[in-house]
């Protein structure tokens, strides 16, 4: 029974593990008051300025990611 819980908890760190470097391999984007897909004044701390510009900016990089090209 053990052989089963030391893989599984094996691989639940390798799954840990996989994200992080996902997670470190992404854009911080930097809040500078306009909406980093319109361009839209926002709010210091927002990044957005609302929920479809942030899905269209997401969509627009994965294409970009996709096609090869650089991510912002």
């Amino acid at each position: 029974m053990s052989d089963i819980a030391d893989r599984a908890g094996w691989r639940i760190e390798k799954d840990i593990q996989n994200a992080r470097a996902y997670v470190r391999k992404q854009a911080i984007l930097e809040s500078d008051g306009r909406c980093h897909f319109c361009d839209e004044l926002i709010a210091h701390a927002l990044q957005f300025c609302n929920v479809d510009c942030r899905d269209d900016y997401e969509k627009q990089q994965a294409a970009l990611q996709r096609a090869g090209r650089r991510v912002d």
